[in-house]
């Protein structure tokens, strides 16, 4: 549980850095048919649609490795464990502030919401 809570604040985190740099745009949608999951990844640069752009084996790899090297960080700083509210409904607990927001203990501020 504590992986897809990662994976989902990792991907806000990727999609909203991504639109701040303005210049690399990744698109992911996953099919899951009973319990196989396929994903498939788009790349745009903002002059071209993004479906034209496709990565490369060896570029989905270090993508790959590298937003799993990101989810292990996050979870060693934040160490997210769950609880049940009064109202019966599952939430995380973090170890530091800010880690709902993104934050991975690199130092940065935490990010602001607008």
């Amino acid at each position: 549980m504590k992986s897809i809570y990662a994976l989902a604040i990792s991907t806000a985190v990727l999609t909203s850095w991504s639109a701040v740099a303005e210049t690399t745009v990744t698109t992911t949608s996953t099919n899951c048919r009973g319990t196989v999951c396929t994903e498939t990844r788009t790349v745009s640069n903002g002059s071209e649609p993004a479906n034209q752009k496709q990565l490369s084996i060896a570029e989905e790899r270090l993508y790959r490795e590298q937003k799993e090297a990101r989810i292990r960080k996050w979870e060693e700083f934040c160490k997210p464990t769950g609880f049940v509210d009064d109202m019966g409904i599952t939430r995380l607990r973090y170890a530091h502030a800010g880690c709902d927001l993104g934050r991975n203990g690199e130092g940065g501020p935490v990010a602001q919401m607008q």
